[in-house]
């Protein structure tokens, strides 16, 4: 069923309060490898840093997917493109608003593209943007594209200027789950065939949060504060347990990525864009 644009663009999401401790960013970071190398920075209460990806679960909000008539079971996500004004402090009180920012029709029969903007505040001062684009199966055919659309990053065609593996934990979707999304083709097995994939996947933005990890601790000392942009499309799945491995470009004021499951060489993340500011 083609995605109805009105009933999109006229969706109203209002303000709300959004508040964490530092427990919830050490389970975000412990879900995306932080620990395992002896790093406690990201881990542990005393000096805490945050992951920078971790205001991706601030903003995390379903309910307003059936509320436009769509079934979530038809929903995936497509992509993040994430804008870092300023670290997070280990806990705070902080404000979402959120919109739908733009509509891609793919065409009639095929998917359509929700662009939905959200900004995290503390007060008036806009501290974190995320642009997550979700990707709606039989989507497409509704009119036309209309409003901002993501942009189209691509990774250069020659031999990575470094590579690294990450191991994923088998149950790494249960601990992911318990930061919002809980949508079940991520742990149900039923549910996971009834979306196409023959067993449950990873969560798109705990991939995403592996490699913001790994980015991080590789090339930037462990400095939150010096990632500005992290962006990625959603190219394939990756099951729990599997090991990734990703692919950097060195660019003009940061990188590119892109990563592949490791055992059956699949595509997972493509088009990554880190944009790096000075220690």
């Amino acid at each position: 069923m083609p995605l109805d644009p009105d009933r999109l663009s006229s969706h109203a999401f209002p303000p709300r309060p959004v508040a964490y401790a530092a427990r919830d960013a050490i389970l975000y970071a412990l879900s995306c490898g932080a620990g395992v190398d002896g790093d406690l920075r990201f881990v542990h209460e005393a000096g805490l840093h945050v992951l920078p990806s971790f205001g991706q679960t601030l903003c995390f909000d379903d309910a307003w997917i059936a509320e436009c008539g769509i079934a979530l079971s038809r929903v995936v996500h497509g992509g993040l493109d994430l804008r870092l004004h300023r670290p997070f402090a280990p806990a705070a009180e902080l404000r979402l608003r959120s919109r739908i920012a733009g509509l891609t029709d793919k065409g009639a029969g095929r998917g359509g593209l929700i662009l939905q903007q959200s900004d995290v505040l503390d007060g008036k001062a806009v501290i974190f943007t995320s642009y997550s684009s979700l990707f709606v199966i039989g989507g497409g055919g509704f009119g036309g594209s209309r409003g901002m659309q993501a942009e189209t990053i691509r990774v250069p065609e020659m031999p990575p200027d470094a590579t690294a593996r990450i191991e994923t934990r088998p149950d790494a979707p249960l601990l992911f789950r318990l930061l919002g999304d809980r949508n079940p083709l991520h742990v149900l097995p039923a549910a996971a065939r009834a979306a196409g994939f023959d067993r449950p996947i990873m969560h798109g933005a705990n991939t995403f949060g592996l490699v913001c990890h790994d980015l991080l601790t590789r090339f930037c000392a462990g400095e939150p504060g010096r990632l500005r942009r992290f962006a990625a499309r959603f190219s394939g799945p990756l099951f729990p347990g599997e090991a990734l491995t990703v692919a950097y470009w060195q660019a003009a004021g940061g990188l590119r990525f892109a990563a592949r499951a490791a055992g059956r060489d699949g595509p997972v993340l493509d088009g990554g864009l880190a944009e790096l500011g000075a220690p």
